[in-house]
């Protein structure tokens, strides 16, 4: 009886363990999708001081990132697409307004770098469905607008 209790014990534990980190995995991604493409009435005019301002560029190289999307819309829209699915990617029922900011220097050659980037705006004049990636029911990816 004893022995039994104690592997059970040992069970738990290891599943709350795993829990925790998977938990704290999904928060940083969510966290990360939030800074990098929730900015609710952003405009194009806006992509340098929003990117500069939350220090989005590609962490490994600090190399400006040649594009970055930024959904329109609240959060609690976003998250709501999420909602009932644990995982994977998902197209939202409803279309989404959104500003895509790409680097202005587009020469492969000669990107620049973290804090020297600049870019240029555009908005499609209609809103389009968003495909993202969900994980334990939070938006962690943007994949592409359909």
């Amino acid at each position: 009886m004893m022995k039994s209790l104690h592997v059970g014990l040992l069970l738990l534990l290891v599943y709350s363990t795993t829990a925790s980190r998977q938990t704290r995995s999904t928060s940083y991604k969510y966290q990360k999708f939030r800074l990098q493409h929730i900015n609710p009435g952003m405009r194009i005019s806006q992509c340098d001081s929003v990117i500069r301002d939350r220090n989005i560029f590609e962490a490994s190289t600090n190399l400006c990132k040649w594009t970055n999307t930024f959904i329109t819309a609240p959060l609690d829209q976003i998250v709501a697409i999420c909602r009932g699915h644990r995982s994977g990617t998902i197209t939202s029922n409803n279309p989404f307004t959104f500003v895509m900011c790409q680097l202005s220097n587009n020469d492969p050659n000669n990107r620049p770098r973290h804090p020297n980037c600049q870019y240029q705006g555009r908005s499609p004049r209609f809103a389009k469905k968003i495909v993202i990636v969900c994980e334990n029911e939070f938006p962690i990816h943007f994949e592409r607008f359909i």
